[in-house]
């Protein structure tokens, strides 16, 4: 499989969504789902309305159906990723209509990353299967709400997956992979297609809907993918590629337990709102963003082509440049 040859699996999912979205912002507003500001952490000017993330899971799941049914006429092969997104996707709209509980959304996130295991969607580098199995639960659960806790900006979570997307498609390519590739095309593509909308000033929220399932799908995605022969780093491939949703995460756990804060209180630590407070755009904010996501792809995709001692000097490099990041940014109010 070429680049261009499945470009048309990008492009159907992108005009989809930017189909679906006016039509969910529509019955966001007709049924009062809507993120009102608050004066805290939501300290927009108006009610934005959610559901964008419906808008992102449709064109997502029925370009990727339909391909399959026209392909292979099965939906064999898709079936776990299926059906565990859709638990992903329902959990983050009833959380976005009627608030969850902490515990209870980590449950069903846990059942949903046990169903990509039972499916055969896991890690399967550890010499241990319950290992393998507890570290995919933790890693699916984990990237989940990385992108949960990322979505504070205009665009920048759905930019951030854009660019994740793709470079999972380039190495699903180069790996020789089907499914794969063409599943992280329609991901890329409904997500650039929501972002028309949701890029400063949003007219759309993707909402818990979107930000869980994307996040979700990213890690379980990534799970799919066979990085490199050339060294047995490569398993930190998909580290790197995620490294922004990940360094905001510790992060805000970190600034969050110095406060003497419950990590899962809501905070405004994020990174990318310090930036937005000391003199930077929100646009600039999120291209900063983008251009880190960028910049740490293009490390991971040459680090999978490098013997382990360059591979490893690398990600040396990447994880000292993100300590010194997090220092710098913690001194900023």
């Amino acid at each position: 499989m070429d680049y261009l040859k499945y470009s048309y699996i990008f492009f159907s999912a992108f005009i989809l969504a930017l189909g679906f979205v006016p039509l969910c912002g529509f019955m966001a507003r007709k049924y009062g789902i809507l993120d009102k500001p608050d004066n805290k952490l939501k300290k927009h000017e108006k009610a934005i309305p959610y559901l964008g993330g419906v808008a992102i899971f449709f064109a997502f799941f029925f370009t990727l159906i339909a391909n399959q049914l026209f392909e292979y006429h099965t939906l064999k092969g898709i079936a776990g990723l299926t059906l565990a997104g859709t638990i992903i996707f329902a959990l983050g709209l009833v959380d976005d209509i009627k608030k969850l509980s902490v515990p209870f959304k980590f449950c069903v996130q846990i059942f949903a990353s046990i169903i990509l295991v039972i499916f055969g969607i896991k890690i399967q580098f550890l010499g241990n299967e319950i290992l393998n199995i507890a570290f995919t639960i933790l890693w699916v659960v984990g990237i989940t709400n990385a992108f949960n806790l990322l979505d504070i900006m205009d665009g920048l979570s759905s930019g951030i997956a854009v660019v994740a997307a793709l470079t999972y498609f380039v190495l699903g390519v180069d790996a020789g992979k089907t499914f794969s590739p063409l599943a992280s095309l329609s991901l890329a593509g409904a997500c650039l297609g929501f972002l028309v909308y949701n890029f400063n000033p949003a007219r759309i929220f993707m909402g818990d809907a979107g930000s869980l399932f994307l996040g979700f799908m990213l890690a379980a995605l990534s799970l799919t993918e066979s990085y490199t022969i050339n060294n047995n780093l490569a398993v930190l491939t998909p580290v790197v590629i995620l490294g922004v949703p990940i360094f905001d995460t510790f992060f805000v756990m970190w600034m969050r337990v110095k406060q003497g804060k419950p990590v899962y209180f809501g905070s405004p630590d994020h990174f990318p709102l310090r930036l937005h407070r000391n003199g930077l755009s929100i646009k600039h904010v999120v291209i900063l963003t983008y251009s880190i996501g960028l910049a740490l792809t293009i490390i991971a995709y040459t680090a999978v082509k490098l013997p382990a001692i360059q591979a490893g000097i690398l990600y040396l490099i990447v994880f000292i440049m993100a300590l010194y990041s997090a220092f710098k940014l913690s001194k900023l109010k």
